[in-house]
């Protein structure tokens, strides 16, 4: 089985490559324009605190803000930095996901689901959002995640039963801190440290001292963020339809990427809908209620409370952003640790399955049938970004070139005469004006 797993998983490695570089908007157009234009008012004279510190909208982009300064004073804004931080990111996390399902299981079908967790990762939704610069939020957001999640669970025993030293579990608490730096959805991370920290039999000296350090740091990042909903809708949660509304988000947010196919609409939701049910039981039965598990558990189910944290966050933030329920694909990329996460769980089983010599041929069948399908996935995906982009992309260059567009307004920035400042500014200032492949 290890050769086939591995000869689809390359292809699937392959078509993110090819879609990462068909896909890349070089342009500035919605956030990228404020990230810009904060750099240009840094130059002109403000401190570098200000600059890295102040928030973009409920967020404290600091990673983005650096990778700014270095894209504009090494390369004069083409936009490279982003792009390859961003596929470094994606391919960290694919890494430390293949060894941790390695180190599950370190036969041939440790090696199957290792391929299959670099699949999850690697898909051409995530190609799409490392080609987009103010999209690179995302990867890092990822990457740091699996980072504290895996550090925070690691071997805490050497061969000789000693205990080794913390500096894993304090690289844990680090990494969660750089996450924060991307998206202020990783606040969510501390209480599943913490939780990780009980259930693990840590000692309840780390459980409330990773709860008390992940309060004080969630109080000084927020301190000064505007906490109220995007959009200015109503806030209140029994507000008119809002409750619905936010199920509804819920569901489209747990199905991507498939809720945003309208073909596919339909069944994602089903989908989103059987992940949250079965995400649910697990946290609560395998996470609360029945006796300790082991590390492996405790991991799967601290990658599935992220996504979940994450889903909820943007159900009761991003509901009221507009009049229609629109769920960005890019979101998808805090659902990776979901997915790994449920195959992870369901890794033991497998794993009973495989040691029962008579039914290797349909496990062997199975995994590389998922593989197929995460293929045939990939290609489709990535075929209709490519379209949308180059449509994008044609749009974003009329803008620039000075032409009416009646799609600039949703492509560009909804306040044209705003977009048209910054373009020119940016433009005058002789940056991100080489074009798209």
């Amino acid at each position: 089985m290890r050769p086939w797993n591995q000869i689809i998983a390359a292809v699937h490695v392959a078509l993110f490559l090819y879609y990462l570089r068909a896909t890349i908007i070089v342009e500035p157009f919605w956030d990228m324009y404020a990230h810009v234009l904060r750099y240009l008012d840094f130059r002109e004279g403000g401190t570098w605190w200000a600059y890295l510190w102040e928030p973009h909208v409920q967020h404290r982009h600091v990673w983005i803000r650096l990778l700014t300064a270095l894209d504009v004073e090494a390369f004069s804004g083409v936009a490279l930095p982003f792009i390859v931080s961003s596929a470094c990111a994606m391919a960290m996390a694919a890494w430390l996901l293949w060894r941790e399902s390695r180190r599950i299981d370190p036969s041939e079908l440790g090696a199957a689901v290792g391929c299959l967790a670099v699949m999850l990762v690697l898909t051409s939704v995530g190609a799409v959002v490392c080609a987009i610069p103010m999209n690179g939020v995302y990867p890092q957001v990822l990457v740091f995640t699996v980072l504290a999640l895996t550090l925070f669970e690691g071997p805490w025993e050497s061969e000789r039963g000693t205990p080794r030293l913390p500096w894993r579990r304090l690289a844990a608490l680090l990494a969660a801190v750089c996450a924060a730096f991307a998206n202020a959805a990783a606040l969510s991370l501390w209480p599943i440290l913490g939780w990780m920290a009980w259930r693990g039999r840590a000692g309840r000296a780390w459980t409330i001292g990773v709860l008390l350090l992940g309060a004080a740091f969630a109080a000084f990042y927020l301190r000064g963020l505007p906490l109220a909903p995007e959009g200015g809708g109503p806030s209140g949660l029994t507000a008119p339809d809002r409750l619905s509304r936010m199920a509804e988000y819920l569901l489209t947010y747990m199905g991507l990427p498939w809720t945003r196919a309208a073909a596919l609409e339909v069944p994602g939701r089903i989908i989103g809908g059987a992940l949250l049910l079965i995400g649910v039981w697990a946290v609560l039965w395998r996470g609360f209620i029945r006796p300790r598990g082991g590390r492996l558990e405790r991991l799967a189910l601290g990658c599935i409370m992220f996504s979940f944290a994450s889903a909820l966050l943007a159900s009761v933030g991003r509901v009221d952003v507009g009049p229609e329920l629109v769920v960005p694909v890019r979101y998808s990329l805090f659902l990776m640790p979901l997915h790994a996460g449920m195959l992870w769980l369901a890794s033991p089983y497998l794993s009973r399955q495989w040691a029962i010599q008579s039914r290797r041929p349909a496990i062997q069948a199975l995994m590389i049938g998922a593989s197929l399908l995460l293929v045939v996935q990939q290609v489709a995906a990535g075929q209709a970004a490519v379209e949308t982009t180059r449509s994008m992309r044609a749009t974003i260059q009329r803008f620039m070139a000075g032409e009416e567009d009646p799609a600039a307004a949703r492509v560009v920035f909804d306040d044209l005469e705003e977009a048209r400042d910054a373009s020119d500014r940016i433009q005058a200032a002789g940056l991100y004006t080489a074009g798209g492949p």
